[in-house]
């Protein structure tokens, strides 16, 4: 597989993060309309920081994200 990467005016860059976010005592809340609403609200802000998501899962206890960023992005 070929690497994509990305440019701005003074450099070309492939950053990736894998993230996890696990709710307070790994509480089973991530269901039905909740999960859909993560989903959504994930999508948004990672098309307005310019954030790609490669791969992606909300499971019932935690969510599981594989992302690329820009350089000027602090990961937290």
């Amino acid at each position: 597989m070929a690497r994509i990467y990305r440019k701005n005016s003074h450099s070309k860059y492939d950053l990736k993060a894998h993230l996890v976010w696990i709710p307070k005592y790994r509480k089973r809340v991530l269901v039905g309309k909740v999960a859909e609403r993560v989903r959504e609200i994930i999508k948004q802000i990672c098309m307005e920081h310019e954030v790609y998501i490669i791969t992606g899962r909300v499971a019932v206890d935690h969510v599981h994200m594989f992302i690329s960023y820009r350089p000027q992005m602090a990961i937290s």
